[in-house]
């Protein structure tokens, strides 16, 4: 792995997949990691630095080039569009699935193909780590709607103008991964935050974290 100067991309994990490794214990274990829309790879980073087996899902091939410079050969890359379903990812089954990135960009069917697919894929007691965003957040409504609560945004002081995004109510998202998931033994937390963005303050970003285990 890259010492923290040559790191292309974000250099740290997401604070809450932080607090979900340390929380849930997984520094004093080893299994497989598996992150869909894993980008440049700074959440796995986390996993690589307690020996775990890393496997990093993205649709950007050049996110992917970063990933593997960062991580080295320790990880496995997919490339995939994840709106068009779960890609293959081998036969080995997972025991920590992360998707802090990724739910915000699915529609409603794209984000249950991805969810129950993946369902077949967790290795028993498996952890799942969920980040998303909600309809309080400050790019709800600022588009055209497509589906309840899904935008095509226009906000192109966060570079996502054109993009769609589905927003959840907190009861909606936890709702989801139970049903889709088989989710238990869960933990959700609200995250609030202002931020600047191309010169703009973009408040509030509001996103629901959400993690547990599955039976």
């Amino acid at each position: 792995m890259r010492a923290l100067p040559d790191i292309r991309g974000l250099k740290y994990p997401d604070e809450f997949v932080i607090r979900h490794f340390f929380k849930r214990g997984l520094h004093r274990r080893t299994g497989r990691v598996v992150e869909l829309g894993g980008g440049t790879g700074n959440n796995l980073s986390l996993y690589a630095t307690y020996g775990w087996d890393l496997t990093c899902v993205d649709y950007s091939a050049a996110a992917l080039e970063d990933c593997r410079w960062n991580l080295g050969d320790a990880v496995t890359l997919i490339e995939a569009d994840l709106s068009k379903g779960l890609p293959d990812l081998g036969s080995a089954p997972i025991d920590v699935l992360l998707i802090p990135n990724l739910l915000c960009y699915l529609t409603n069917d794209e984000a249950r193909a991805v969810l129950t697919a993946a369902r077949k894929r967790l290795a028993p007691n498996a952890e799942v780590f969920v980040r998303t965003r909600l309809t309080d957040d400050y790019r709800c409504g600022k588009g055209v709607e497509e589906e309840p609560n899904g935008w095509r945004l226009a906000t192109p002081e966060t570079g996502e103008a054109g993009l769609f995004n589905l927003f959840y109510t907190e009861a909606g998202l936890v709702d989801r991964l139970v049903e889709e998931l088989g989710l238990t033994d869960i933990t959700a937390l609200k995250v609030a935050f202002d931020n600047i963005q191309d010169g703009v303050r973009v408040a509030p970003n509001s996103d629901l974290v959400v993690w547990g285990a599955v039976a």
